[in-house]
């Protein structure tokens, strides 16, 4: 006996198995569409780094004068680069050529920028628009799964035909498709979790190496070429920056200091530098160029006021100060972007240059190489310096004489014997010579105590007040070799004539005014292992009665 037509038309194996192979293919066939409707992007001209790619930078602690060459044969009437950042000061732009080739009209024309700038930005880019793509993927998969299920679902049960022996099979191929499809389900979902964590990362790396830049400029310039040769276009950017840092590793046993100079370099001006000839300049050519000129300072009297019955002149206004009318006179500084680098003041007669030997290639993200630019080794003298009356603790310090030439402010790292120490800035023109801390030194322990601080009245009936101060020091070295000691102490130093300080140190103090800080002594000794040594002061500070003394401890 034979089901009813109706019950035919809607629960035949065949219509249902064809169904499902047709559900089942709507994910690639959708695939196939996206791929075939994805845009495609149209042929553009060539890039500006193709055209005329960056051969050399001078780079500067705040700005960097970028040079780009370009080919010409002979016969050009007219070069064009396109697509180059506009975060560029087009008054410094100039425009060379060699022998053989003239220039003529120089033009640049700005427009929006429409794609990356540079190769980390593309790839970026481009990683975003793959996982979109997956993730669209799976939606649609699961959709068509979803579809497949609701068919399914709307087919009638075995308790609802009369021949329920006749659709085993048929039941059997609708489980096996809804069993199918939930499984399709629950892989979409799984991943598009993990492709959604994958996507906005990448998006978090695109914003973060996307350059700051919405406007690109094109450069055009007229030429008349009678032979092949290259062009030379220079301009200056303030994206893009350098400043000096240090390394001193000491060697305690042989009392030698290798110092290593480095850069630290870092740009963001929208283009990647590949492979470009290097070089760091210690000069500043953004600051003004010269200081403002003193002008007439004139002195007169004011006019005298007299009562007149129509209305009198106004007063003429005084003459500004010197510094004052200089500073109206002044044009107002430009404003600046906020430099890569919060670039240390340099204190040198001459700008200096350093040439980086091999090619370097810099990313346009702002992440910072560091480059060594020379290492020099150094002998040093080794002494553990003792601040007591400021901190009961021991130093060691590295001195010795500082190498010629012009060594900027910069941040210094420290190591001592290969461990690392810390870092602190480090300017050399503050000091003579070369002074380098590397730490402290556990095994020189020191001890103070206070002998007396009392207050007292002397000299004739009184009328003097006097103050006592007295501290004892000591220093033990529990090293298995001498060490040379370097005990600090700044004592009381008047200020006005009616103030007396009588200083007496037991033993006598190696130096006065240490450092040429005046009221800072200073003993200088070997100490030997397992000792000890011990050093006294006493301050005896008088002033007059009627007066209140500001310092005392």
């Amino acid at each position: 006996m034979r089901p009813p037509a109706s019950f035919r038309l809607r629960s035949t194996a065949p219509a249902a198995c064809l169904l499902a192979a047709l559900l089942s293919s709507a994910s690639p066939l959708a695939l196939a569409q996206m791929a075939a409707t994805a845009a495609v992007p149209a042929a553009s001209s060539p890039k500006a780094g193709a055209v005329a790619p960056i051969v050399g930078v001078v780079l500067y602690p705040g700005s960097a004068l970028i040079e780009r060459v370009a080919s010409l044969r002979a016969g050009d009437s007219k070069l064009e680069i396109l697509g180059i950042p506009a975060n560029f000061d087009v008054q410094t732009l100039r425009v060379e050529a060699e022998s053989g080739i003239d220039v003529g009209e120089i033009t640049l024309r700005e427009s929006a920028r429409s794609g990356p700038l540079n190769a980390e930005e593309e790839r970026l880019e481009n990683e975003v628009r793959r996982l979109s793509d997956r993730i669209a993927a799976l939606d649609v998969d699961r959709k068509a799964a979803e579809l497949e299920l609701k068919y399914l679902d709307s087919l009638p049960s075995a308790g609802e035909t009369s021949h329920p022996a006749n659709l085993s099979p048929v039941l059997a191929s609708l489980r096996q498709g809804s069993s199918q499809a939930q499984l399709r389900i629950l892989a979409a979902d799984g991943q598009k979790v993990q492709l959604e964590r994958d996507l906005q990362a990448r998006q978090s790396d695109l914003e973060r190496v996307r350059p700051a830049v919405s406007e690109v400029r094109n450069l055009q310039v007229h030429v008349n070429a009678r032979r092949d040769g290259k062009l030379h276009i220079y301009y200056q950017l303030a994206e893009a920056g350098w400043r000096p840092a240090y390394r001193a590793a000491l060697n305690a046993e042989t009392a030698q200091v290798e110092m290593e100079r480095t850069a630290q370099i870092a740009q963001r001006s929208g283009e990647d530098w590949s492979r470009v000839s290097l070089r760091l300049s210690t000069g500043q050519p953004r600051q003004q160029v010269s200081g403002p000129e003193p002008q007439t300072w004139g002195v007169s009297l004011r006019p005298e006021y007299r009562a007149e019955p129509y209305a009198a002149m106004p007063a003429m206004a005084a003459a500004p100060a010197p510094m004052r009318m200089a500073k109206s006179a002044a044009a107002k500084p430009e404003p600046q972007a906020e430099p890569l680098f919060q670039a240390a003041e340099i204190q040198s007669e001459y700008a200096t240059e350093y040439a980086i030997s091999a090619p370097l290639s810099v990313p346009s993200d702002g992440r910072k190489i560091n480059v060594t630019l020379s290492k020099t080794q150094l002998p040093v003298k080794l002494q553990v310096q003792v601040s007591p009356r400021q901190e009961k603790a021991a130093y060691l310090m590295a001195r010795g004489d500082l190498p010629e030439g012009v060594w900027p402010a910069g941040e210094m790292q420290l190591y001592r014997n290969g461990a690392y120490v810390g870092t602190k800035p480090w300017d050399a023109s503050q000091r003579k010579g070369l002074e380098l801390p590397f730490g402290r030194d556990e095994l020189v322990k020191v001890a103070s105590s206070s002998v007396v601080a009392k207050n007292a009245s002397s000299g004739f009936v009184g009328q003097r007040a006097e103050r006592h101060v007295g501290d004892v020091y000591t220093v033990s070295n529990l090293h298995k070799r001498p060490v040379e000691l370097l005990v600090l102490e700044a004592s009381p130093v008047s200020r006005d004539e009616k103030i007396e300080v009588v200083a007496t140190y037991n033993p006598p103090i190696s130096q006065t005014d240490w450092d040429d800080r005046q009221g800072v002594v200073a003993w200088e000794q070997s100490l030997a292992a397992g000792a000890s040594q011990k050093f006294s002061v006493d301050y005896r500070i008088t002033w007059p009665k009627e007066r209140s003394v500001i310092g005392l401890p």
